[in-house]
């Protein structure tokens, strides 16, 4: 399927930024969509076309962060910007992507292709200042700020207050769905049916916006920071959600992968949120993968059998969202139950295998 791209800016004027001294704060987002093409031959796009109108800048970023610019122009993609909207359905269930600290909210097309296919419109969060970069469509290029890419890792409360800003970034654009349905010159959004999807930070961000916006239906969180999570144990959440986490979970699994400081509260928030989740709940994870597989990243630096990780992961997301959101029943339990073994395990509050 042929997936358009919309570019909008929210102005949120009710709240300052918090890294610069003179701006209220401005949410891009990505409206993503079933698009009509001209040459239907040829509905390939470059990646690159993602960045535009700021398409060197954001090469030169990517550059200094050691990507093959040569090869990064190459990767191909069926998003087509600003492309004829083909809404056929009566209505379109909503997904929001919030991607992980610092990557670009775009990065993400492995899996955003497949909800659109699915009937999905997808719609994926920035956050102005915290990623690498960030685009506006006037050609406005902000690059992360200086006291956001030192943040030290154990800096809990700077993390809490980066995690607060995503999520009222979330429920803002939630909470202007009008604005957003206007882009697309129609009325295909069902309100009702809201699903999301957050990977590191993201999924942090998603698992509390899931709690404190009843709109929501379920949830995907892609290797989340589960450490930043604030799980009042006498408080159930019924709201489905599927956890995936990378292949190494246990606490002597992340030893080499985080420091002492932070492991310990991060083995402890993934077993609080095993215990609070009261509705449907399936906690996995994908074998061979590591914390950046659930982003387009991987991609970028020509890792070897990405795509079939991806497969993977985009598989049960979708089919789990499918379930819960458009109410395709058993779609995604159906898939858990051929259980590919090679590919995902269902683990306990461990991380271990069950």
């Amino acid at each position: 399927m042929n997936v358009g791209r919309i570019v909008h800016v929210f102005n949120d004027n009710s709240r300052k930024e918090p890294f610069s001294n003179h701006e209220t704060r401005t949410i891009v987002v990505s409206i993503f969509y079933p698009a009509e093409v001209e040459n239907a031959y040829n509905n390939e796009t470059n990646y690159v076309e993602l960045f535009e109108p700021c398409t060197e800048n954001a090469l030169s970023v990517l550059k200094d962060m050691g990507v093959d610019i040569d090869y990064f122009r190459s990767i191909k993609t069926q998003i087509h910007n600003n492309a004829k909207p083909n809404l056929t359905l009566n209505n379109y269930p909503v997904v929001l992507y919030a991607p992980a600290f610092g990557v670009v909210r775009d990065m993400y097309t492995y899996h955003i292709q497949q909800l659109v296919d699915y009937g999905f419109i997808v719609v994926s969060i920035g956050s102005t200042y915290e990623s690498i970069f960030s685009i506006f469509p006037e050609g406005r290029f902000v690059k992360q700020a200086e006291k956001i890419s030192q943040i030290n890792g154990t800096d809990f409360q700077f993390w809490r207050e980066l995690l607060e800003t995503r999520i009222e970034d979330i429920l803002y654009v939630m909470n202007h769905f009008e604005e957003l349905q206007s882009q697309l010159s129609s009325k295909p959004f069902d309100f009702g049916n809201i699903g999301i999807v957050g990977h590191s930070l993201g999924g942090a961000a998603a698992f509390e916006a899931a709690r404190r916006g009843t709109r929501i239906k379920a949830g995907v969180m892609l290797d989340a920071s589960f450490h930043l999570l604030n799980l009042n144990e006498n408080v159930k959440i019924n709201t489905p959600f599927l956890i995936m986490r990378q292949e190494k979970c246990t606490h002597d699994e992340l030893r080499n992968e985080f420091s002492e400081g932070i492991i310990t509260p991060f083995v402890d928030g993934f077993e609080r949120l095993y215990t609070l989740l009261s509705g449907y709940k399936s906690f996995v994870k994908v074998q061979g993968a590591h914390h950046m597989t659930f982003s387009d990243v991987p991609m970028h630096y020509k890792e070897e059998k990405i795509s079939e990780k991806h497969k993977t992961i985009s598989n049960y997301a979708t089919s789990f969202l499918s379930e819960f959101i458009q109410n395709k029943t058993e779609t995604y339990q159906s898939l858990l139950g051929s259980m590919q073994f090679n590919k995902i395990v269902e683990i306990n509050k461990k991380g271990e295998p069950i």
